[in-house]
């Protein structure tokens, strides 16, 4: 490339690189968000259905974060710690503000593990609904799905309220004489003897990869876009120069209908 020619094009193809630099980092972070949403999804497929068995008996490990056990069914027993019940703010359904309930569970042996009991439609100033039905305190068997620790999003402290089931907080919150579990807690499938009402229950997670995938071939495509278009800029511009020269026949322009039309007009004028 001349050097003439590097001065007039080096800024545009530096803006060119730039532009496709960024496509690629937008590429691959949603290339990364797919990636982790089906590994979300395999353990969902891998985990939800199987029979509970004793949570004794799972092996819960975790590491960075996630587990392979998550979404995995147990069995416990003991009982509710009402006086602990603690409501998760800003937890739409179906379109509807809510909350989740949680209501730790003093198991046998005396550690405590938080049980998500069920979601509750919030009060149309979007405060918590006075329908929170809470479990009595009888001795009871669940059987729960296990879920890892929510990230602590740093919201201000309200009394009975917290903005994710961050297990430490939690754990700190409440005054209990056994040691609370902040590696997992339980999302309830049923309980033992029952409670006459619930909150309601909380739906399968979604299947669905949505449009990550799309949206990565997307920021590649544009891109290599940005490259054609330079490519085709630089050739346009030579082949503009050769004819303005005299090296190079005018490009014929092509008849279309409408330029057909036009030449007809003139014509019988």
């Amino acid at each position: 490339m001349k050097q003439s020619t590097l001065r007039r094009w080096g800024p545009w193809l530096a803006l060119v690189v730039l532009f496709a630099t960024i496509t690629s980092l937008l590429s691959w972070w949603q290339f990364a968000r797919r990636e982790e949403r089906v590994e979300r999804i395999n353990e969902v497929i891998a985990n939800y259905d199987k029979p509970p068995i004793p949570l004794a008996d799972i092996g819960f490990v975790l590491e960075e974060g996630k587990s392979a056990q998550e979404w995995r069914p147990a069995t416990i027993s003991g009982r509710y710690l009402t006086d602990l019940t603690t409501l998760v703010r800003n937890r739409p359904l179906n379109g509807q503000a809510g909350f989740l309930q949680l209501v730790p569970f003093e198991l046998n042996d005396g550690r405590v593990i938080i049980i998500e009991r069920g979601w509750l439609i919030a009060g149309s100033d979007l405060s918590p609904t006075v329908d929170n039905p809470l479990p009595l305190l009888e001795p009871k068997e669940l059987v729960v799905r296990l879920r890892v620790s929510e990230a602590d999003l740093g919201r201000p402290p309200i009394p009975g309220q917290i903005a994710s089931i961050d297990l430490k907080t939690l754990a700190e919150r409440f005054e209990t004489n056994g040691e609370v579990i902040t590696d997992f807690y339980g999302r309830l499938v049923s309980e033992s003897p029952g409670s006459e009402t619930f909150p309601t229950g909380v739906p399968k997670p979604s299947l669905s990869e949505g449009n990550h995938l799309s949206y990565a071939l997307q920021w590649v495509l544009f891109g290599l876009m940005a490259f054609g278009a330079f490519v085709w800029a630089i050739r346009n511009d030579r082949r503009i120069q050769l004819e303005e020269a005299g090296l190079l026949a005018p490009k014929t322009q092509k008849r279309t209908q409408a330029l057909i039309d036009a030449e007809i007009e003139d014509a019988n004028q």
